[in-house]
C-alpha cells in the first residue's frame, strides 16, 4: 500500500482521484489509471458527480465528456481485486434513495465490499433547476436521503415516511456486504456540512483544505464522535521543480517539489487525516500517470 513514511513506520493513506471530472475522453483510459494505482499500492482511486456542464463545470470542459460516476467505478470494480472504490462526492439531492441505494449496494456486492460514499450537496444552483430539484432544500433533502438509504441497507422490510421521501411495506434486497452499510464520507466544509458529519457519518471528505484549515474541524469532529471517524482530504496536486516560498501548512493545494510535497502529507497527518487523494486537475493522461508514479517511487 502507497502511504507516506516517518522513519521506517507507514503511516497516512494515498488514493488517486479518477480525471473524470475533467474531460478525459475514453472510460476505458480512466480505468487503466485505476489498475495501475493498484498495481502501485494505491489504497483508494476515486470519481466525482455532475450530471449537467453547468456553471464552472463548463467553464473547466466545454464540450468534453463529464463520464457517470458509478458506472466508471463499476467498470473499475472488474479490473481491479483490491483497491478502494470511492466517490467524491455524490450529489444526494439529485436521487432518489431507494435508487441510489440499489446501486451502492450492488457495486458493494460486484466489488466485492470495497465502496467508499462520500457525499455532499453542491453549489451548482442551474444544475439543480434543471433537474427540477430546490436549491434551497438540498441540505435537508441530502439529510433524508442518509436516513432513508440507511433504513433500507439495515432493515428487512424498510419504512420511511419524510417531506421528500416516502417508502413502506416493501422488502429491499439485498443488503450490502460490508456491515452495516459502506462507509459514508460527508463532503464539505461549511457548519451544516460538519453537522451532518456528526449526525450521519462514518468520516469527513474534505476537499483542497490546508492542513491549517483541517486542523481545528479534526479536532471537533473527534470531540464529538465517539468510535472510529476517517478524515480524508482530496488535494489538488502538482509536482515543480523548484521550492514554493509557503508554509507547507498553509498550502490549499498540494503545490511543490516531491520532497516539500512529503512534507505537506506528514503535515496532514499530523494534524489526523487518514488519507489524502491526490488530485492532478487534468485530463492529460501523461500528467496523471506521472503523480501515481512519483508518489508510489517516494517510498520505493
Amino acid at each position: 500500500m502507497v502511504t507516506t513514511r516517518i522513519g521506517n513506520k507507514s503511516t497516512m493513506k494515498l488514493g488517486f482521484s479518477l480525471p473524470n471530472n475533467q474531460g478525459t475522453a475514453r472510460v476505458k483510459d480512466l480505468v487503466a489509471l485505476a489498475v495501475e494505482a493498484e498495481e502501485l499500492g494505491y489504497h483508494s482511486v476515486w470519481v466525482s458527480e455532475h450530471l449537467f456542464h453547468a456553471s464552472y463545470v463548463a467553464q473547466r470542459l466545454g464540450d468534453a465528456p463529464y463520464h457517470e460516476a458509478l458506472t466508471i467505478l463499476t467498470a473499475v470494480a472488474g479490473a481491479t481485486s483490491n483497491v478502494r472504490l470511492g466517490t467524491s462526492v455524490l450529489v444526494l439531492p439529485w436521487h432518489h434513495p431507494v435508487q441510489l441505494a440499489k446501486r451502492v449496494v450492488s457495486l458493494d456486492d460486484y466489488s466485492g465490499g470495497r465502496v467508499s460514499l462520500g457525499v455532499g450537496v453542491a453549489q451548482t444552483e442551474d444544475e439543480f433547476k434543471n433537474l427540477g430539484v430546490s436549491f434551497s432544500d438540498r441540505g435537508r433533502i441530502a439529510d433524508e436521503m442518509l436516513t432513508a438509504m440507511k433504513i433500507l441497507w439495515t432493515e428487512k422490510n424498510p419504512e420511511y415516511d419524510g417531506k421528500y421521501f416516502k417508502f413502506n411495506t416493501l422488502q429491499f434486497e439485498p443488503k450490502p456486504i460490508q456491515k452495516p452499510y459502506p462507509p459514508l464520507l460527508i463532503g464539505g466544509s461549511s457548519r451544516r456540512a460538519i453537522e451532518r458529519v456528526v449526525a450521519h457519518g462514518d468520516g469527513w471528505h474534505a476537499l483542497s483544505a490546508s492542513p491549517q484549515t483541517i486542523a481545528p474541524v479534526v479536532n471537533e469532529l473527534r470531540q464529538r464522535r465517539s468510535g472510529t471517524l476517517d478524515i480524508s482530504v482530496r488535494a489538488m496536486t502538482t509536482i515543480v521543480d523548484q521550492p514554493w516560498d509557503r508554509p507547507v501548512e498553509e498550502r490549499v493545494t498540494m503545490k511543490g517539489t516531491l520532497a516539500e510535497l512529503k512534507t505537506m502529507l506528514q503535515a496532514y497527518e499530523n494534524v489526523g487525516v487518514d488519507e489524502v487523494i491526490l488530485d492532478s486537475h487534468s485530463r492529460d493522461l501523461k500528467a496523471n500517470h506521472h503523480i501515481l508514479r512519483s508518489f508510489a517511487e517516494l517510498n520505493g
